[in-house]
């Protein structure tokens, strides 16, 4: 019977090891010092490194002619570029804050609120930098933990909001996509696009069949599911479900309309600030491959698609009859802005936050 009992115990130590890293959270908590230290963070770093050499290397870009680009750019439309790209934050911040309230999230507690604007807003950027420096959209559990732990929240309800929300944007930036490739391109795609598009589609059907599985499914799902992590996928799927109502849909739409169309003219500043005859693009071109860098961060492989990012945009904007090398220099001056400023700055707060 002793035997019986160590088997079950030792049974249930392997289940739980196995679990998702969303129940781990809930019970252990979340280190991003520990997670930047792993083996594999360091391995999707050295793998980043490798794919931008590759890329750098195949596409034969001089680099002398790159800096030189880089040096001659205007400082003040660059500067004009990061203010409108952190301006997204506030944005996403409030349209986070809706899907909250909607879901029934307990956020506040008498006149005490852990989800301030201002909170919800530092929650979000330290995730982001967590994105930029951890593989696997990490951040997104280290955000949820960051609600969790600065108030009265459950992880897995706060990770159901963040779930959909997910989904707006994956909805919202394959939209945009679409409807830019087709005023950019009309309906002959260049065959290298079809990679950006495949990878779009695939995100927003994986994502898509979650929420129709979580909806019809639930029952069956439960069954694969140890029972004392009932309770943690209940909360999850709860909160993904319920964020969603006919009333603030609208709201929803215009605020994740808003974000991508940020993002967009982030690269329309970052554009004009070299001020190159060369890099004559139309508005939807813009937005196309300011989105089309947007999707390729949602990579797992790498850290906010290091690497990945820099080879592909380069490449997508040589579509366009722009030089290898003046297109290497808009890449690496918007990755400046989009991943450079946040592991800068995030590194900063995450030094001097009371809330991480």
């Amino acid at each position: 019977m002793m035997i019986d009992k160590t088997k079950q115990l030792a049974g249930e130590a392997a289940s739980e090891a196995e679990q998702p890293g969303e129940a781990t959270v809930e019970r252990e908590g979340f280190s991003l010092w520990k997670r930047l230290r792993s083996p594999r963070t360091l391995i999707s770093f050295g793998l980043a490194i490798a794919i931008a050499v590759f890329a750098f290397r195949g596409l034969n870009i001089d680099i002398s002619q790159t800096w030189s680009y880089m040096r001659s750019a205007n400082p003040w439309l660059l500067l004009l570029g990061l203010v409108v790209f952190y301006m997204t934050f506030p944005l996403r911040a409030l349209r986070w804050r809706l899907l909250l309230d909607n879901a029934g999230v307990p956020v506040r507690e008498g006149r005490k609120s852990w989800a301030s604007l201002p909170a919800l807003m530092e929650y979000m950027y330290l995730s982001w930098f967590a994105n930029c420096i951890v593989p696997a959209k990490l951040g997104d559990a280290y955000r949820g933990y960051l609600l969790k732990h600065n108030g009265k929240v459950s992880f897995s309800s706060t990770f159901g909001t963040i779930f959909a929300e997910r989904l707006l944007d994956m909805i919202g930036l394959f939209g945009m996509l679409v409807i830019s490739g087709y005023f950019t391109f009309g309906a002959h795609m260049p065959e290298g696009t079809q990679i950006v598009f495949g990878f779009g589609a695939l995100l927003v059907v994986a994502i898509l069949t979650g929420l129709a599985g979580m909806r019809w499914l639930s029952p069956f799902i439960r069954r694969f599911i140890p029972h004392r992590f009932h309770e943690v996928y209940g909360n999850f799927e709860q909160s993904a479900l319920r964020s969603f109502s006919p009333a603030i849909l609208p709201r929803l739409i215009l605020m994740t309309a808003g974000v991508w169309l940020l993002e967009g003219f982030r690269l329309f500043f970052v554009i004009e600030a070299l001020g190159s005859e060369g890099l004559m693009l139309t508005i939807p071109a813009i937005i196309f491959v300011a989105l089309a860098s947007s999707l390729l961060t949602a990579l797992p492989i790498t850290p906010a698609g290091l690497g990945v990012v820099e080879g592909t945009i380069t490449v997508v904007l040589t579509f366009f009859g722009i030089d290898k090398n003046l297109g290497s220099a808009v890449t690496l001056l918007d990755r400046m802005i989009n991943f450079w400023s946040i592991v800068v700055f995030g590194f900063i707060l995450y030094l001097f936050s009371k809330r991480k």
